[in-house]
């Protein structure tokens, strides 16, 4: 479509709607999402309510302040959050997923002791990427009749996919590789990374895009990397998020009870009970094949949208 030859990673952040459409304030975002996750029922809205009215978010931008969104729980007082909202709609996506994780501190610890009330990191993205695929949802049935906002949107959905999923594997790939080498007796140079960090990002980007900047960027800055294998988990929540959320948006039988279950739980039990439990069995691939199946839905969706 940009019909750009080469096509730069940098390109593909163009949006095709030609422009940055639905755009937000604070007080205009706090409706949407409240009116989004309304589908949670009222017990989860009561809770949002009291974030939104109470000053559990700092929202304004400021100087030395943290960049992105940020949550904090603390046990037997409310979660905080920290947002540097921009009147974006992409600020209204971190305003929900946030708040998925202040929900999720929420309910676990109005229903857990203190030491079971956190939320093990292999669940803790869980129920943020969860608001965030619920929020789609409710955009692409509110601008049905709306074909640029909804390329925008679509948009929005399949860069979070590729994001979270293509983009968090790729950095658990190097993340895995660097660590095998060391373990080799490989020294970890600099130079080194660059050229395995290029090597994955061709590979998960394909011919079609060209690369950009410095093959050092695309590595260095990233601090999960001193997390000792955390970026996957970006990815199998975001997958399993997809999976948890059609059930609830769908009205499938028994998926939203059971979705309470995974917010009130903590880390009461293994993080793969605790998901079996809410419909999602992590041992084998269905709810790979689910999520790629939304994916694929969604590329579709736009390409049509946008040959038409």
């Amino acid at each position: 479509m940009s019909k750009l030859d080469p096509f730069y990673k940098y390109d593909i952040n163009v949006p095709l709607a030609g422009q940055d459409l639905l755009k937000t304030t604070f007080e205009e975002g706090k409706a949407m999402t409240l009116d989004a996750l309304s589908v949670l029922g009222p017990e989860y809205v009561a809770g949002l309510k009291q974030e939104f009215d109470n000053r559990w978010i700092d929202a304004a931008e400021n100087k030395g302040k943290r960049s992105g969104g940020y949550q904090a729980s603390v046990y037997s007082a409310n979660p905080f959050i920290l947002l540097n909202w921009t009147d974006k709609l992409y600020s209204t996506y971190v305003l929900a997923h946030e708040s998925g994780h202040a929900m999720h501190s929420y309910f676990s610890q109005k229903k857990q002791p203190s030491e079971y009330a956190d939320a093990p990191i292999f669940l803790a993205e869980v129920a943020s990427t969860f608001n965030e695929n619920i929020l789609t949802d409710y955009l692409l049935e509110k601008y049905a009749d709306d074909k640029q906002a909804l390329i925008f949107i679509l948009e929005q959905s399949i860069s979070g996919f590729v994001g979270t999923i293509f983009r968090q594997t790729q950095f658990a790939e190097f993340e895995h590789q660097a660590y095998q080498a060391e373990q080799n007796g490989q020294t970890l140079t600099a130079d080194y990374l660059d050229q395995l960090n290029g090597e994955l990002v061709n590979k998960y980007y394909g011919p079609a895009v060209a690369e950009s900047g410095t093959r050092t960027q695309s590595w260095a800055y990233v601090p999960h990397f001193y997390m000792n294998y955390y970026v996957y988990q970006y990815a199998t929540s975001w997958a399993a998020a997809t999976a948890l959320s059609q059930g609830v948006w769908q009205h499938e039988n028994g998926a939203l009870e059971k979705y309470y279950q995974f917010l009130s739980a903590g880390g009461s039990d293994y993080p793969i009970e605790i998901l079996k439990h809410a419909g999602v069995d992590m041992t084998n691939d269905q709810y790979l094949v689910r999520a790629f199946e939304v994916f694929e839905k969604r590329l579709d969706w736009i390409e049509k949208l946008i040959r038409a």
